[in-house]
């Protein structure tokens, strides 16, 4: 429901700030002796659920607001200097930086774009917009499943996406200038790792099909 309220325990949340991967949290409980908490939030574990650290409870609630507004300010600053040392534009790429059609493509093995508004306004940058389709049935226009597996250009991390929250194909002439140095590492990446997944299949194969003689059993002289 649109109006249910978000709580952390008897705490509820009153204000919470989406930044680098996580949030800052001020929440109150009106029958506490301490009713106002500050606290960050990260759900970047196996079961994506709601981890709360860093708590600090208080009765004056200026203080509260001090603190949530210093950890919100040291997350802008560390976005700034993340930008800063990647070297990326703060200006998002949308569906005019995609090739025109390309939403009905199929996209296993194409650099596609994530939709800006798919993402938290911090977020909307290339170098988290960039990603390389790697399989899913989400590839498949025509397919039911829309989960598209693909990789972060930038980072070489490991994703999840769906179909829906793709803005198409990136126009070559789109492309940021260090998307192809990355895109041409990661491919080198992938493609070795492909090659040794091989070697080691023949192996294993052989293996099965050549199997090692074992030694003889040394018998004992007869009498």
């Amino acid at each position: 429901m649109a109006d249910e309220k978000r709580m952390i325990e008897n705490y509820e949340v009153k204000h919470a700030i989406h930044l680098s991967g996580g949030e800052v949290v001020l929440a109150e409980d009106a029958s506490a002796a301490e009713p106002f908490m500050v606290c960050d939030c990260s759900w970047d574990n196996p079961f994506s659920v709601d981890v709360y650290s860093n708590i600090a409870v208080s009765a004056d609630y200026l203080e509260v607001m001090k603190e949530f507004l210093n950890r919100t300010a040291k997350r802008v600053e560390l976005i700034e200097k993340e930008r800063a040392l990647r070297g990326v534009s703060n200006i998002p790429l949308t569906a005019d930086d995609c090739i025109s059609g390309s939403r009905g493509w199929n996209y296993e093995n194409r650099l596609i774009v994530i939709a800006p508004g798919k993402l938290t306004p911090a977020a909307r940058t290339a170098d988290h917009q960039l990603l390389l389709a790697t399989g899913g049935n989400g590839c498949d226009p025509d397919a039911r499943g829309t989960a598209v597996f693909c990789t972060n250009l930038f980072t070489g991390k490991a994703m999840r996406w769906e179909r829906y929250y793709i803005a198409g194909v990136i126009r070559p002439d789109r492309m940021p200038e260090w998307a192809a140095e990355k895109l041409s590492a990661l491919q080198k990446a992938e493609g070795k790792q492909s090659v040794l997944g091989k070697l080691d299949a023949a192996k294993k194969t052989a293996a099965r099909v050549n199997p090692t003689p074992k030694e003889p059993k040394h018998r004992k002289p007869e009498r």
